[in-house]
């Protein structure tokens, strides 16, 4: 798959698929903005895209063609994932003021454009010079491929009812929606633990496939785990125990930082093949630019992030040097190729490991150090999500220049939506580092992570620091323990379980009730095929995110009753 063309209907890029694309990117842009603080996971979005893409154009004479869908998806992607930034602004708003709404759109922008500069030397290192597997991109690729090839128009009609029924049950429930319903199921006997299955809930239906079930049971045992701190006395809100999030964030940042280690022979491969950056670019058959252009953009790409940082964030130029060092090449180099690997992709933790850095280099206090973490989720929107694009395009033989620019139009529009969104969601009460309507699990570490490196370990409340490190120690022994074969088939995914204790328990509950729908009951048991599950779980993530957006406005306005 990686050396030879997928058989499919090849084609010359479209206005349509750069218009639908344009939309399809600030849609799922602003969709991961709000989906990221209430879950912590997001669906990046080629996948989405391409569905969309084939239900709005299948009827039509025009046949659909790989470029299109690779255009599109390409596009998509790169929207969707920019929302991850959401996390930063998050993050910020949580230690201090928030930014403004000009301060988001140039923090935005000028990390983005350091990712794009970044995505040439990827490619050459990742794509030209190793045959990694790209799991990822495979998936992405199958979706592409059976559409066009094999487009079953039934998809489409499946999308849009799933769609439409999943926006009705967010918008009508009882949690600042419409209360048309009650969208909860509290269970009997586990209501003091805030026990209950959210059923107005779709991303965890539609989440719980994509993510697979191990990461499914994950989250159940993330949950049984925070019930039992609650019922022990650990966690002193009972009804709430994901409030004492130490543990759970222990795990995550332990068992991410295990699985760096464990794959030292991919990152150290990674960084080796930089000398050998030359020999790539003589081999290179369909280069985006010349050498020439490259070093322009580059150079322009830096010089605009120093004026920008020192100027507007107040951040020092050696700092803002290791950012672009460190966070727009190196750390993209080791989360692209682990992504490419093991399809984890360690965004969250080379967050906080860059906030280090910069506090290393002059940045002590949280906001300045806080940039390291935002440089990570902005940079790392572009290049690691491009190159994996890049991945699946050179398999179909899409040009990588149309992908490089097709995804170079979405930069700006997609910056103000994050930033639009993030406002819109930023009100009284939702955004909070204690409590908070929305858990945003990867802001609260980010936010913690920037206090500690300013304040030492001292800041942290009683009893904190104990089960930070229990933990800790808890994920590291964990994710060794994964990789024993015969074990880790029957073990619950690592990720889900540190998810689990950061997200409530009703919603850890939801997304292994969702899980077992959409694996046992539709998979299973009455056998339906994976690109219509697929479809349904788009539909449900879309559903949500959108509402999300959506129902601040629409209460706003006076539709519904919030």
């Amino acid at each position: 798959m990686e050396t030879q063309a997928l058989p499919a209907v090849r084609g010359d890029i479209s206005p349509r698929s750069i218009i639908l694309g344009s939309v399809l990117a600030v849609m799922l842009c602003a969709m991961n903005s709000y989906l990221t603080l209430s879950f912590g996971v997001i669906e990046e979005g080629p996948t989405i895209a391409a569905l969309f893409f084939f239900t709005f154009f299948f009827w039509t004479k025009k046949k659909i063609t790989t470029t299109e869908m690779v255009i599109v998806s390409t596009m998509g992607s790169a929207g969707g994932s920019l929302g991850f930034i959401s996390n930063f602004f998050a993050a910020k708003a949580m230690i201090g003021p928030a930014y403004s709404m000009t301060e988001m759109v140039l923090f935005a922008l000028v990390s983005s454009l350091i990712g794009m500069a970044m995505v040439i030397p990827l490619r050459q290192l990742l794509i030209l010079r190793e045959n990694l597997p790209w799991p990822g991109s495979k998936a992405t690729a199958g979706v592409i491929t059976a559409l066009v090839e094999h487009g079953d128009p039934k998809q489409a009609r499946y999308l849009f009812l799933t769609f439409v029924a999943m926006m009705i049950v967010v918008i009508g429930n009882a949690d600042q929606g419409a209360h048309w319903w009650t969208g909860e199921y509290v269970i009997p006997g586990l209501t003091a633990f805030g026990a209950s299955i959210l059923w107005s809930s779709p991303f965890a239906v539609g989440g719980s496939y994509l993510m697979g079930f191990k990461t499914c049971v994950g989250f159940l045992v993330g949950s049984i785990l925070l019930i039992l701190l609650a019922y022990t006395g650990v966690a002193p809100d009972m009804a709430a125990p994901h409030k004492f999030y130490w543990p759970g964030l222990g795990f995550l940042v332990a068992s991410g930082l295990t699985t760096i280690v464990i794959n030292w022979r991919s990152m150290f491969d990674a960084l080796r093949s930089l000398v050998s950056l030359r020999s790539a670019g003589e081999a290179d058959d369909d280069p985006i630019m010349s050498p020439k252009q490259f070093l322009l953009l580059l150079a322009a790409s830096v010089l605009l992030a120093i004026v920008v940082l020192t100027t507007v964030f107040h951040v020092s130029i050696a700092v803002v040097i290791i950012l672009v060092a460190i966070g727009g090449l190196l750390q993209n180099i080791i989360a692209t190729r682990a992504a490419a690997i093991t399809a984890f992709n360690p965004a969250r933790v080379m967050g906080i490991l860059l906030e280090g850095i910069c506090t290393v280099f002059g940045a002590s206090s949280a906001p300045l150090n806080l940039a390291g973490a935002g440089f990570v989720a902005g940079s790392g929107a572009q290049a690691g999500v491009l190159t994996g694009d890049l991945a699946y395009g050179r398999w179909f033989h899409v040009p990588a220049r149309y992908q490089f620019w097709a995804q170079t139009l979405t930069i700006v529009p997609c910056c103000f939506v994050s930033a639009w969104v993030f406002k819109q969601i930023n009100q009284a009460g939702d955004i909070a580092l204690e409590g908070g309507r929305h858990a945003a699990p990867v802001a609260k570490m980010w936010a913690q992570s920037s206090l500690m490196f300013e304040k030492g370990i001292d800041s942290l409340p009683q009893g904190a620091l104990l089960w930070l490190v229990i933990g800790a120690v808890v994920g590291i022994i964990y994710t060794l323990v994964e990789l024993i074969p015969a074990v880790e088939r029957w073990l619950p995914a690592s990720v889900g379980i540190g998810l689990g204790m950061v997200l409530s328990v009703g919603m850890g509950i939801t997304f292994f009730v969702g899980g077992f729908i959409m694996w046992i009951v539709l998979r299973r048991w009455l056998g339906m095929k994976d690109i219509t599950l697929t479809t349904i779980a788009i539909g449900c993530i879309v559903a949500e995110g959108i509402g999300g957006v959506l129902k601040p406005g629409l209460i706003h306005l006076g539709w519904i009753a919030g």
